[in-house]
């Protein structure tokens, strides 16, 4: 071999254990950061895991709650991979339940917690809120609830047809104007796992950044319960103020249901087990007509609160919390004189709890 081959080698050699150290100097260095970020969070909980601080962020410090939804740059969601991919403890909870709600945002809105808990017919039980935000069509709940096999007494659906209908296959998540196909259930759970790792990890070195620029740290994103599946809505200062437009519809009442929402919808209904009740959340382009055929081709009972009194967050969209705590109290009221309600908690059951 010649000296300028030795040379050669050697300068290949050099290089490959140039490359091995610094990846494994990236390494460390990722796992320091991780660390760092995560001490208070994992040190300041009695019982805390490392898990558990990789896979949330904290509400205020509160374990109970995760950031669902984030990232100061490029809006992000949490809750796709925790349910589907069966992170933390959300599914437990959905599964121990009596009640779970089904829907999109306009669900996770007009729920109000307090007022639940107020009913002394209801206060018993364990409600869980089990929409997802930016998700319109149920198929996502439909996978979720199979694979994980959640099974409550009574389902509460919100059969809302904007866009596209609850009862469809649609698999889109809409957040702001991007519309795209849910990657969440393309992945197997480790995949799951790390993209929850990520996501978490970017948007607390985005914190991180925002606090050094600013000299002080802004809270951000809405978090998630994960033993009732609320939202923490109260972060949203148009959620909380007084004076709020009211609701009004803006669509034309002659709307109707198809025979392909009926036919999905008897197949969702047959395989998710438990009794049923339809809801309809009012807002600007919500649809009673439609609401009330399917309920009538699928022989189950629907309660739909009138618009008066109620508020919105947005002009149209959401409630707020007034006008949720008048859904809420409306609900209440009728869930308990369906037929629905009575077979799923026959008289005595809710006592002895």
């Amino acid at each position: 071999m010649s000296t300028a081959d030795a040379a050669e080698m050697g300068d290949t050699l050099g290089s490959a254990a140039s490359r091995r150290y610094l990846g494994m100097v990236g390494v460390v260095g990722l796992v320091v950061v991780l660390v760092l970020l995560l001490g208070v969070s994992l040190f300041s909980h009695e019982g805390w895991t490392l898990q558990d601080g990789l896979l949330q962020i904290p509400r205020k410090e509160s374990p109970g709650w995760y950031r669902d939804f984030g990232g100061r740059s490029i809006p992000q969601i949490q809750d796709q991979d925790v349910f589907y991919s069966n992170l933390g403890g959300s599914v437990d909870a959905a599964r121990n339940a009596d009640i779970v709600f089904l829907g999109p945002s306009f669900v996770s809105y007009a729920l109000d917690r307090q007022t639940l808990e107020e009913s002394q017919a209801l206060n018993r039980l364990k409600i869980y809120n089990m929409a997802f935000v930016g998700i319109r069509g149920g198929e996502f709940s439909r996978r979720v609830i199979e694979r994980w096999r959640i099974r409550p007494r009574l389902w509460v659906i919100n059969a809302d047809d904007q866009f596209v209908h609850f009862f469809s296959n649609d698999l889109n998540v809409t957040l702001g104007p991007q519309k795209q196909p849910i990657a969440a259930v393309q992945r197997n759970r480790l995949r799951g796992y790390l993209t929850v790792i990520g996501r978490n990890l970017h948007w607390r070195i985005e914190d991180l950044i925002a606090a050094y620029q600013n000299g002080y740290f802004t809270p951000t994103g809405l978090y998630r319960s994960i033993s009732d599946g609320d939202m923490g809505l109260d972060a949203n200062p148009g959620f909380v103020a007084q004076g709020n437009k009211p609701m009004l519809s803006a669509r034309d009442p002659d709307c109707h249901t198809n025979p392909a929402v009926v036919d999905y919808a008897r197949s969702f209904l047959a395989e998710i087990g438990g009794q049923v009740v339809l809801t309809l959340v009012p807002h600007s382009q919500s649809c009673m007509q439609q609401a009330a055929e399917l309920a009538k081709a699928l022989n189950v009972e629907l309660i739909a609160p009138p618009f008066d009194g109620l508020t919105t967050i947005d002009g149209g969209g959401h409630l707020d919390r007034y006008g949720a705590q008048k859904f809420t109290s409306y609900l209440a009221r009728e869930i308990v004189k369906t037929s629905a309600y009575k077979q799923a908690f026959p008289v005595g059951l809710t006592e002895a709890r």
